[in-house]
C-alpha cells in the first residue's frame, strides 16, 4: 500500500465531501491521506464511519505556512508596498511544496498526489499489469511560465514531450522526487537553502501572480531527461469543467457510469457553479442514451471563447496554451505603487507635511502617512515612518481611515478592476475595504467568494437578494469598523494615484467639512474632468498625473456625486444613512448631500482627486430609467421643498457663462465682481470662485428654503435690493441662465 496525498484546504474539503467515499472506492491501492489546516480533522471526526477510515495530516507538521508566505512577502515587498499578500498567491505554490515536501519523510519507495477537487470515475490502476512500471498520466496544456522556472532552478532543463504531466494527479517515486529536490538545493546561483526558498527567489517578482511553478511539469521533465525508462506514458482525460454541468449534491452513479466511458475522473473545481443554460443536459438520461460524454463535451467546448479544453489525441494540440495565471481574467495583479509616478514623489508630501504641522497637524499627519507609502528606500522610510509616530504621540492627531465600501452587482471583470485599482494605488495603511455583493446572478458573487477565501484584508458581504443602492450601502455600513470615515465607491471605478489621499486631505481641511466627492470623466460639468482616452489604463494614468498638489484644490458645492462621496464618520452617523425610498436608484446622493449639509457641514468637490467611472454600469439596461428619476425628483421635492436636480445643480447654461468669463479676458488672479440673479444654491459661483479666488461674488434667489442650503462661500440674498452695492456696478450680472 502506498500513501495518497490529498491536499485540500477546509473549505473544499467540505464542499465536496458527499464525493470523497467515491474517491476512496475507487483509489483503492493506497490510504488515502488528506492534507492541510486543521479544519479538516474536525469535518472527518464528524462524518460518517466510512470516512474515519481515512488519514489526515496537518499541513504544518510538513512545512510551516507561515515560513512560505513571509518569504513570498520579502520577494513582493517592492510591488506590496506595505499591502497584505492575499494568502492564495502563497497558498498556489505552498500546495506544491507540500507534495515535494512529503518524499523527505516518506518511508515508501512510491507516494502519490491527487487533486482535492478531483473525482475518479472509475477504478484507477497506477501500475502496468505486464511491466509493473509506474504510469505518467498525460494532457495537453502548455504553461510557458513553468518552463521558464524550471529553466533557472535546473539549468538545461526544458520541455522534452508534446503533452503536459498536468493530469491532477501525479505517482511520485520517492528516491527522485529527493533527487529532485538536492539538485534544485544544490544551486549556487539562486539564493536560499531550502528548495521551496530557491523556487520562489527563481521566479521574477512581476511573474509571481503568473502562477509560475508547477511540481508536475517539473518533476515529470526531471524523470523523462534522468530517468527515461522508469515510466510508462498513458494519456489520460478528465472532465475539468465538469462544476459547470453536474451539482456535487446531485450528481448521480448513472452520471458516473456514463462519464467513465470516455473519462478517467471529473473535477470541482472552485467557483464552478451549474449555469442555468446548462442545467439537465450532461445529467439528462435522454441525452445520455443518444450521445456519449465526448461528444456532448466536444459540442459544449465550441462555445468556449477561452479557457481550459479537453483535448483527444492530435486535435487542436495548442487549445490550452495559456501564459500568465491559469484563470487570468479572474485574477487581482498588484502592480508596482509607483508605476505612473516618481521615485522622488515621497518627498512633496513630506516637505508638504513639514509645512503643514503648525497649521493642520491632521494633514500633516496624512502626508507623512502617504511618503511613507511611496517612499521605496527603506532608511527614508523608516526616518520618515519616526516622523511620523512622533507627530501621532504629540500632536493630537484625530484622523479616521476610509471605509472603502463597494456596492456590487453582476459585471465581474469591472469589480475585479475596481478592486485591483485600490490595492494598487490606496495605502493600505489608510482604508479598510468592504465589498458587499447585492445580489448577482451573472457568477460574480461566486467569484467574491472565492477571493474572499484568498484574502485577509477585506470584508466581503455575499447578500442574496438586490437591496438597491441606498439599501445595499446602508447594509455594508454594518461592517464598517469603528475608526473609520465611510467611503462609498461605484463598483465601476478605477481609483489612481493619490486620489483617496487627497479626498482625505479635503475632508480634514476643517472640523466643519462632512463629506468630499470626487472628479471624474463622467459627470455633470461641475464634477467633470474634461478629459478624454481611448482606453481605461489612460484614465489611471491621467488621475496619476492630476492628483498632485494644488494651491486651490477644492471647490464647496451643495451635494457631491454618490459614485465616490467620502463622508465624516459623524456627519453620516447624523444623517441615518440613505434614505431608502430612493431605492433601486437615482438621486439619492442629491438626498444624502442635503441631509449633510441640513446638520451645517460644508460638502467639498475635490479637483485633485480624480478617478476614473464607466458610468451607468447597473441602470444601462433598465427600462424604467426616465420614470424612477421623475419619481425620484418628486420626492426629493416632498422631502426638502424644493427639486436639487435644478437648484442645487449647474445647468450647461451656467457653465457656458463661466466659460465666457476666460474669453473677456479674466484670469485666476483677476479681481472683479459677479452676481448671479436665481443663483440657486450657488453652484455656479461656487465654480466661480474655485476658478477665480480674488473675485467678489453674491447672489440672488427669492426661494427662501432654497438658501438655506446655499454654500457658504457665497453671500446670498433673497432680493435684489439686499445686494450690497447696486446691481449696475457688478462687472458681471448673470440672470435667466436656467
Amino acid at each position: 500500500m502506498i500513501d495518497i496525498l490529498v491536499v485540500i484546504t477546509p473549505k473544499d474539503f467540505e464542499r465536496l465531501l458527499p464525493l470523497y467515499p467515491r474517491l476512496m472506492d475507487n483509489l483503492d491501492f493506497g490510504n488515502l491521506l488528506f492534507v492541510g489546516a486543521e479544519g479538516i480533522e474536525k469535518t472527518i471526526n464528524s462524518s460518517s464511519d466510512a470516512l474515519k477510515r481515512v488519514g489526515y495530516l496537518n499541513e504544518n507538521s510538513l512545512l510551516a505556512f507561515d515560513d512560505v508566505h513571509q518569504l513570498m512577502k520579502q520577494k513582493l515587498t517592492n510591488i506590496l508596498a506595505g499591502r497584505e499578500l492575499p494568502r492564495g498567491i502563497t497558498g498556489w505554490y505552498y500546495q506544491q511544496f507540500l507534495k515535494m515536501q512529503y518524499s523527505l519523510s516518506c518511508e515508501n519507495e512510491y507516494y502519490m498526489v491527487w487533486d482535492g477537487d478531483t473525482i475518479p470515475c472509475k477504478k484507477v490502476k497506477m501500475f502496468n499489469d505486464e511491466t509493473g512500471k509506474p504510469y505518467f498520466d498525460l494532457k495537453h496544456e502548455y504553461h510557458p511560465e513553468y518552463f521558464e522556472t524550471m529553466g533557472v532552478i535546473l539549468p538545461g532543463f526544458n520541455k522534452v514531450i508534446g503533452q503536459s504531466f498536468i493530469s491532477e494527479h501525479m505517482l511520485i517515486k520517492t528516491e527522485y522526487m529527493r533527487e529532485l529536490i538536492a539538485d534544485i538545493e544544490s544551486n549556487s546561483e539562486i539564493i536560499g537553502e531550502k528548495f521551496w526558498e530557491k523556487i520562489i527567489n527563481a521566479i521574477p517578482e512581476d511573474k509571481i501572480q503568473d502562477s509560475s511553478f508547477s511540481e508536475f511539469e517539473t518533476y515529470g521533465t526531471f524523470v523523462a531527461l534522468k530517468h527515461s525508462s522508469a515510466y510508462k506514458l498513458r494519456e489520460w482525460h478528465s472532465f475539468r469543467q465538469a462544476g459547470n454541468f453536474f451539482s456535487v449534491e446531485t450528481i448521480t452513479d448513472r452520471d458516473f457510469n456514463w462519464l467513465s466511458k470516455d473519462f478517467d475522473a471529473i473535477s470541482f473545481e472552485k467557483g464552478h457553479t451549474v449555469r442555468e443554460d446548462n442545467k439537465n443536459l450532461f445529467d439528462n438520461p435522454y441525452y445520455q442514451d443518444k450521445l456519449t460524454p465526448k461528444q456532448m463535451l466536444q459540442a459544449a467546448q465550441l462555445e468556449y471563447k477561452d479557457g481550459y479544453k479537453e483535448v483527444w489525441g492530435e486535435e487542436n494540440l495548442e487549445a490550452n496554451y495559456i501564459s500568465g495565471s491559469y484563470n487570468a481574467g479572474d485574477d487581482i495583479t498588484l502592480e508596482d505603487r509607483l508605476k505612473y509616478l516618481n521615485k522622488e514623489t515621497y518627498k512633496d508630501y513630506e516637505k508638504l507635511g513639514d509645512l503643514l504641522i503648525s497649521k493642520n497637524s491632521n494633514q500633516a499627519f496624512l502626508c507623512y502617512e502617504n511618503a511613507e507609502y511611496l517612499c521605496d528606500d527603506s532608511e527614508e522610510k523608516n526616518r520618515i515612518s519616526k516622523k511620523k509616530e512622533n507627530l501621532l504621540h504629540n500632536g493630537n492627531i484625530s484622523v479616521n481611515k476610509a471605509a472603502i465600501i463597494v456596492l456590487s452587482y453582476n459585471n465581474t471583470y469591472v469589480l475585479q478592476r475596481c478592486i485591483e485599482s485600490i490595492l494598487n494605488n490606496c495605502n493600505p495603511d489608510s482604508y479598510t475595504l468592504i465589498v458587499f455583493d447585492n445580489g448577482s446572478k451573472d457568477g460574480t458573487e461566486k467569484w467574491l467568494a472565492k477571493w474572499g477565501e484568498m484574502q485577509d484584508e477585506a470584508i466581503v458581504v455575499l447578500n442574496d437578494e438586490n437591496l438597491g443602492f441606498s439599501g445595499g450601502n446602508n447594509a455594508a455600513c454594518q461592517y464598517v469598523p469603528d475608526g473609520h470615515d465611510p467611503f462609498f465607491l461605484n463598483n465601476d471605478t478605477r481609483v489612481p494615484a493619490n486620489a483617496l489621499f487627497w479626498m482625505r486631505m479635503a475632508l480634514y481641511e476643517a472640523d466643519d467639512i462632512g463629506g468630499v466627492g470626487a472628479i471624474q470623466n463622467y459627470a455633470d460639468a461641475d464634477k467633470n474632468a474634461d478629459v478624454s482616452f481611448d482606453r481605461p489604463e489612460l484614465y489611471v494614468e491621467y488621475g496619476a498625473k492630476n492628483n498632485v498638489p494644488m494651491d486651490n484644490s477644492c471647490e464647496e458645492q451643495s451635494k457631491i456625486c454618490g459614485f465616490a462621496m467620502l463622508l465624516r464618520k459623524r456627519a453620516y452617523e447624523l444623517t441615518g444613512g440613505f434614505d431608502e425610498n430612493f431605492n433601486p436608484g437615482y438621486v439619492e446622493d442629491d438626498d444624502l448631500s442635503l441631509n449633510v449639509r441640513s446638520h451645517g457641514y460644508r460638502l467639498m468637490v475635490c479637483h485633485n482627486a480624480f478617478i476614473y467611472h464607466v458610468g451607468s454600469q447597473s441602470f444601462a439596461r433598465r427600462d424604467d430609467q426616465h420614470e424612477l428619476f421623475t419619481k425620484h425628483r418628486e420626492l426629493i421635492v416632498k422631502k426638502w421643498g424644493f427639486d436639487s436636480t435644478i437648484y442645487a445643480a449647474m445647468s450647461p447654461n451656467e457653465y457656458s457663462f463661466i466659460k465666457r468669463l476666460a474669453e473677456k479676458g479674466y484670469a485666476k488672479e483677476s479681481k472683479f465682481s459677479v452676481v448671479h440673479i436665481g443663483c440657486g444654491c450657488g453652484n455656479m459661483l461656487g465654480h466661480i470662485h474655485f476658478l477665480y479666488p480674488n473675485a467678489i461674488l453674491a447672489g440672488v434667489e427669492e426661494n427662501e428654503i432654497v438658501r438655506r442650503y446655499a454654500i457658504s462661500c457665497i453671500d446670498v440674498y433673497g432680493k435684489i435690493d439686499e445686494l450690497p452695492m447696486d446691481l449696475e456696478k457688478y462687472d458681471v450680472i448673470a440672470e435667466g441662465l436656467g
